[in-house]
């Protein structure tokens, strides 16, 4: 990926980690996060990039997971969601998306954004049915 595409990702998502920081609001601080897969896109169509495809596709499926059991009065009642937590760790993921995409591309880098991913996933999925019964059973840690 060309410098100036990972120094744009890199503005715009520690903009967002620093708006999620600041703000209070669950759905405002999901609002922010919303920054990573747009962003994210906005560059696809510029430059092809199969890493930053994945960085799209899970940011926006974590984006529609978390969003969809906020927003869902049900689904807060019935699941045990430490909402907090959960918000808390979006806000460090997007902060380290920031600061991988600073960094010049190297092999260390694609594990480091694996890490990421993976933390990611962890933490959408914990917010689903089986993820919040797995979480309570201590099987997921995020």
């Amino acid at each position: 990926m060309r410098k100036e595409s990972r120094q744009r990702l890199a503005k715009e998502y520690s903009y967002a980690a620093n708006k999620m920081q600041e703000s209070k609001e669950p759905l405002k601080k999901i609002y922010y996060f919303s920054v990573l897969f747009g962003e994210a896109q906005r560059v696809l169509n510029w430059e092809w990039d199969r890493d930053l495809a994945l960085v799209y596709l899970l940011t926006q499926n974590a984006y529609n997971q978390v969003a969809g059991t906020l927003q869902n009065p049900s689904q807060v009642a019935v699941f045990p969601i430490n909402w907090e937590n959960i918000l808390g760790q979006l806000t460090q993921i997007t902060a380290d998306f920031a600061a991988h995409f600073e960094k010049i591309a190297t092999k260390n880098n694609k594990e480091e954004l694996y890490q990421i991913l993976g933390q990611l996933a962890e933490v959408t999925y914990s917010v689903l049915g089986n993820g919040a019964y797995l979480k309570e059973k201590g099987h997921i840690k995020a």
